[in-house]
Formats: C-alpha cells, sequence, structure tokens
C-alpha cells in the first residue's frame, strides 16, 4: 500500500512539474542544443491577418506587443513609447529611444522587445521576418553601430541588423571571427522603409538569407547565420554598446518599428509585407542655373546607386547584446 501511495504521489508530483514549465501556446522542442532538429512548435497568432503568421503586431490594439516574448526596456518615461506620429499603416507606431547617460538595462545600453525566442520553441528553422522602420532626421552620422535587430543567442549575435554611419547594414556569420558587414541600403530619414527577412537558421552550409527592402530582393546568402547553439531570439528596437563605453559621437537615438511580423516555414513574401512603403518627403528645392548641364552620352539606366557594395571596416568585436 505504501508503495503504491508513493508512485501515485510520484506520478502527481511530475505532472504538475510539466505543467508549469509548458509555456501556454508553444510546445517545448524535445532537444534545445542541436540547431539541426526539426522543430513545427509554433503556433499561429489568433486573428493574425496571414494564417502563416506566427506573430503580428500593427501597434492598433490596446496592449501592444503583448504577444511578444518579453521586453527589455527601462521604465523611465523615454525608452519605449505608442505614438500617432509618424505612423506607418493604421494610426499608430511603436517608439524605441536610447540614451548615452541612462541606466543599464540586461548590462547595456538598449530599449528592446524579444518578440520570438527560438530556444522555448517559438520559431523553426525555416523563419521569416518583417517590420517597417522610420529614422527621424535628427539621426546623426555616427561612427559607432547600433543594434535595430539582432537573431540573438549568446554574447555578440551571429546575425544582426545594424545602423553605420548612414547606411544600414547586415552583419552575419556562424562564428563571431567570420561574421560579414553587407549593405543593405541608406538610412533613409523621415520616411518609412520596409524590410522582409526569409531565413533558414543553420550554423552550416544550409543556411539561407534573403532581405527585401521596400519590395524588392537586394540580398542572399547562403552558409552558416547562427552559432552552432540554440535557435536564437529575436529582438528590435535600439542597443549600443557605444553608450556603455562612452565612445560614441552622439548622446541618443530614436527609432519608430511598426507592423512587426514573424511567419513560419509555410509564409511567403505576400505574406510579410505591408504592401505600401511611404516615400521620404521630396528634399527642399535647391537653387539651379539658368544652364543645367547636359545629360550624359551614356543612356544605360545608372544603377541604384544604394545597392551597390560600400567599403566598411571591420567592426569591432562587441560585448554581449
Amino acid at each position: 500500500m505504501r508503495n503504491h501511495v508513493g508512485l501515485v504521489l510520484a506520478t502527481m508530483l511530475s505532472g504538475a512539474l510539466a505543467l508549469s514549465c509548458k509555456k501556454t501556446g508553444y510546445i517545448k522542442p524535445d532537444s534545445e542544443t542541436s540547431p539541426n532538429n526539426p522543430l513545427t512548435p509554433y503556433t499561429i497568432q489568433s486573428g493574425a491577418s496571414s494564417p502563416h503568421l506566427i506573430f503580428e503586431e500593427t501597434v492598433e490594439g490596446d496592449k501592444p506587443f503583448s504577444q511578444a516574448h518579453s521586453w527589455e526596456t527601462g521604465d523611465w518615461d523615454y525608452a519605449i513609447n505608442f505614438v500617432t506620429d509618424p505612423h506607418y499603416q493604421g494610426q499608430k507606431s511603436v517608439r524605441f529611444e536610447i540614451r548615452d547617460d541612462q541606466p543599464l538595462v540586461h548590462d547595456g545600453k538598449r530599449s528592446e522587445i524579444c518578440i520570438v525566442k527560438g530556444s522555448e520553441g517559438d520559431i523553426d528553422r525555416n523563419t521569416w521576418y518583417s517590420f517597417a522602420i522610420f529614422f527621424p532626421s535628427d539621426y546623426d552620422y555616427d561612427n559607432e553601430p547600433e543594434v535595430l535587430n539582432q537573431w540573438y543567442q549568446n554574447g555578440s549575435p551571429a546575425t544582426s541588423l545594424r545602423g553605420l554611419k548612414d547606411r544600414v547594414v547586415l552583419i552575419s556569420g556562424n562564428t563571431m571571427d567570420n561574421r560579414v558587414t553587407h549593405d543593405v541600403g541608406p538610412i533613409v530619414k523621415n520616411g518609412w522603409t520596409e524590410y522582409v527577412f526569409h531565413f533558414i537558421h543553420s550554423f552550416g552550409p544550409d543556411g539561407l538569407i534573403e532581405v527585401w527592402r521596400n519590395g524588392t530582393k537586394i540580398l542572399t546568402l547562403h552558409g552558416g547565420n547562427m552559432y552552432d547553439d540554440v535557435l536564437p531570439k529575436w529582438k528590435i528596437g535600439l542597443y549600443k554598446s557605444a553608450f556603455k563605453y562612452g565612445t560614441s559621437s552622439v548622446h541618443k537615438r530614436v527609432v519608430y518599428f511598426d507592423n512587426v511580423r514573424v511567419g513560419d516555414s509555410t509564409a511567403t513574401f505576400n505574406d510579410m509585407t505591408s504592401g505600401n512603403v511611404t516615400p521620404p518627403p521630396p528634399p527642399p528645392p535647391s537653387d539651379t542655373t539658368q544652364n543645367p548641364p547636359p545629360p550624359p552620352s551614356d543612356t544605360t539606366p545608372p544603377k541604384d546607386s544604394s545597392l551597390l557594395p560600400i567599403p566598411i571596416p571591420p567592426l569591432p568585436k562587441l560585448p554581449g547584446t
């Protein structure tokens, strides 16, 4: 009898522990140590505009980002706000701000939202991501980069989207030493830019990153894009290590996001895009001469200079982000 009671109690205890460890709406992957473990753990977000979206935030509801995994922001009034100007579609967007004199958040100067976390089964190896981003007019040139997106595992992220000087760059590799910087366009001020990413998260040669900017595919990368570790978590917002070490020429950063989406392995570009991009306002008219220069003799349409490679020096190794 005593053995029978002990068995019943042990069974009840194991069941309670299993329930306490389960994250509502998600299934924990069988193994968190193998990035090549085929997973289908995610659930589709209720009310999303596509049946292939794991996460969608248009910042129009009463509790924006309440479905995100976690927030990594300070509790001061400027760290994160939901605003009506500017907005991309609908009436609101989310505004992130960091300052060089702010307190540390997770040992860094940051204001970020973790949207999904791979180690908890929120995503699969085959995952899509998209968002619209707005840089204000006072987003000044700086030689020190700041992180806008990061696919974080441990230490400095294997893959991240950053602002650097007057460009947006994608940095990716499967070790800290072999990460490569890729130019993905200018920092467009006072206008929205939409980015769509398709990932095959992998440490090995089967890895893939495809990038679209404003509906045009601009980059395809093959090879390892994560460390030999758990699947990454995806964070949006702002993080700038130079603010912690006092090496930046600017003192604050502000950026806006809207229409943040994560798609499952069955998603397509059409599921991820918002379908339109608000162009920046035209520059003020400049003085022109009465006799403008003649057109060039070569009638070949010029290439989009924003897509041409630019020389970017290797980034310094950064502390954990």
